[in-house]
């Protein structure tokens, strides 16, 4: 598997985007390698842009639900459903981390899943509940699984989780 290289632009203003995809553009050549930034769903289009002009490999992530998750089913398929269509090539999701009801989160993801055409890619941000053990992380994983996510992402990196997250990537990043 390739080096997984993600750089969250979470909360960043317009002019800090811009220079980062500016810096972006002065990088060694890197091969297959595609660069992903996370970015608001209010930076997608711009970002988007931003990286076409510049003619960047760099994919463009966004998110639905973050940072709690405790949004309602439709209101983050929406979002995802949205991000996509503004030029994001894949979605991490954040689902509420005080449910450990693994059905819960299933019908959730599949909804999301759904509202995502292919070859839209689904990552769900682990969630923490101070400790990684923690039945809901492990019930979102395993929603994540069969809802045909492809990714795990965490803000931490710890060997349950990772464990608990095969066959999917596991990838630990700083949001």
């Amino acid at each position: 598997m390739s080096e997984f290289v993600a750089l969250s632009m979470l909360g960043a203003s317009a002019d800090q985007l811009k220079k980062i995809v500016e810096q972006m553009g002065t990088l060694p050549h890197i091969g297959n390698q595609r660069f992903r930034v996370v970015v608001d769903p209010t930076q997608i289009t711009l970002a988007a842009q931003l990286v076409k002009d510049a003619q960047l490999p760099v994919m463009i992530i966004s998110v639905a639900g973050y940072p709690t998750g405790r949004h309602h089913t439709l209101i983050k398929a929406s979002e995802a459903r949205l991000a996509v269509q503004s030029g994001a090539e894949e979605i991490w999701v954040s689902v509420d981390n005080t449910i450990a009801d693994s059905n819960t989160h299933l019908s959730e993801l599949i909804a999301i899943s759904e509202a995502c055409p292919d070859p839209v890619q689904l990552g769900l941000i682990a969630p923490l509940s101070g400790a990684p053990t923690h039945p809901a992380a492990h019930a979102a994983i395993q929603a994540a699984r069969q809802a045909g996510f492809k990714r795990i992402i965490s803000r931490q990196g710890s060997p349950e989780l990772a464990e608990a997250a095969s066959p999917l990537e596991f990838h630990v990043v700083d949001l």
